[in-house]
């Protein structure tokens, strides 16, 4: 399981626009965090204070995306890195965290000091500075495509909607089923509800919706699914035969076994049909 999400992609900087958005959004988080917060005791490491302390605390942060801007851009252009999978992305992480720990150790470290401890003493801090604005940015650029892949799913699916299927909803608002625009047959009211019949795989198919025939016309009319009695609505598309008898029209619609009356009221919408 673990060696499986190692090996998973990790996409969420693949793009040249992400990273640029991971650079800018940590510097201005850190700008922002060190000034306010000041953690760590951080404005206490050097004894300075007023604009020159102001100047040293911003450069963590610049210093951050200088860093940030080189190993995302020329850095994984040298290495050839287009892609990262999980295991691939830690390690360039670990190296990121490195590089801005020997910048910082280089800028502001004590030269006759104890290299390791000071590079410990390093590492431990660029790591948790870093933490936050780095997952922070992760987040939002998680956020920024999830919402586009949302975006993108919701136009194909109206899409297909709207060229396809016709969905059928119920008297509270809600998509209960979808059909195929040409296979949908007729409606019928049946007191509170309302029977759709319509063909899967050329076979009849009847199925009972809470809703009224009243609700359902207007929704239904850029399907061409119109009324044509009280208590019918059909799909033009499926009438194979009608007749007329006297002032009255019938139809006949194919699979549907009994003919469907035509009353006065929409009797001008189907006389087409005689001709």
């Amino acid at each position: 399981m673990v060696k499986k999400i190692l090996n998973s992609d990790f996409n969420l900087l693949d793009n040249r626009k992400d990273r640029f958005f991971l650079v800018t959004v940590c510097f201005i988080f850190s700008l922002l965090f060190i000034n306010i917060f000041v953690p760590f005791n951080i404005n206490r490491w050097i004894s300075d204070s007023g604009f020159i302390q102001l100047f040293r605390l911003s450069s963590y942060g610049i210093i951050v995306a200088l860093v940030l801007l080189f190993t995302q851009f020329p850095l994984r252009k040298l290495f050839k890195v287009e892609k990262f999978k999980i295991k691939t992305y830690i390690l360039w992480l670990f190296i990121e965290i490195l590089i801005l720990s020997l910048v910082y150790l280089f800028l502001y470290g004590n030269p006759p000091g104890n290299l390791i401890r000071d590079l410990k003493f390093s590492l431990k801090y660029t790591f948790l500075g870093l933490c936050l604005p780095y997952s922070f940015s992760l987040l939002l650029i998680y956020y920024r495509k999830h919402r586009a892949e949302i975006a993108i799913l919701r136009k194909e699916i109206g899409k297909q909607s709207n060229s396809g299927l016709t969905g059928f909803r119920d008297d509270r608002g809600k998509i209960q089923f979808s059909v195929l625009n040409t296979e949908i047959l007729l409606l019928e009211s049946t007191d509170n509800y309302v029977s759709v019949f319509y063909l899967i795989n050329g076979k009849l198919q009847r199925r009972l919706l809470r809703n009224t025939l009243k609700n359902l016309e207007e929704e239904l009319k850029p399907q061409s699914v119109i009324r044509c009695h009280r208590s019918y609505m059909i799909n033009p598309r499926n009438i194979e035969f009608a007749q007329k008898e006297g002032k009255n029209l019938q139809l006949k619609i194919r699979h549907y076994e009994t003919f469907v009356p035509v009353s006065q009221k929409y009797l001008s919408l189907f006389l087409d049909f005689l001709s």
